[in-house]
């Protein structure tokens, strides 16, 4: 099994009318080149799941017409909100103790610096530490693989710079 684990892309400045932030241009832009760079690739995802944040649901949408997501439910998309992704979390072991559940390749979007926190988590096997062993730049997707044994491996990371426009 592969976890995917994107933070959202670029997004606007806070306001002070709204807590919620979009994807600038620069955001939209580098979302997509991701998209079609794993979409080259052919990248296998089974399921995708975002934070409930318009910046997050953004790059899942981008992310989801572009990526071919591979599992079809009821006619729809195997897309959906997680609220275990939110910024607001302070603990990764809800999220670490659901992945440990799943069997198939998936997406996860989400914030930083709750996303450094849940890949440290997983590929040091202790989701108490509280460590944070990268940052991830907005719009980096960072691929871990689980092993026959049942422990996380990182497997490679790619940042929206490194892909030609």
């Amino acid at each position: 099994m592969k976890l995917f684990c994107v933070r959202h892309g670029h997004a606007e400045r806070l306001s002070h009318h709204t807590d919620e932030r979009s994807l600038t241009q620069e955001g939209i832009d580098a979302v997509s080149r991701i998209a079609v760079y794993l979409k080259q690739r052919k990248v296998q995802i089974m399921h995708l799941m975002y934070s409930g944040k318009l910046r997050a649901q953004q790059s899942a949408k981008i992310l989801s017409e572009i990526v071919a997501i591979s599992s079809i439910k009821n006619g729809k998309t195997a897309t959906k909100v997680c609220t275990l992704l939110e910024p607001e979390h302070s603990s990764v072991t809800p999220l670490v103790d659901l992945i440990k559940k799943w069997h198939e390749n998936t997406m996860l979007v989400g914030h930083m610096p709750f996303l450094s926190r849940l890949v440290s988590a997983l590929v040091l096997g202790n989701d108490s530490c509280h460590c944070n062993i990268l940052r991830l730049s907005p719009g980096t997707v960072v691929c871990l693989e689980r092993t026959e044994n049942f422990q996380w491996i990182l497997d490679w990371i790619i940042h929206p710079d490194l892909i030609p426009n």
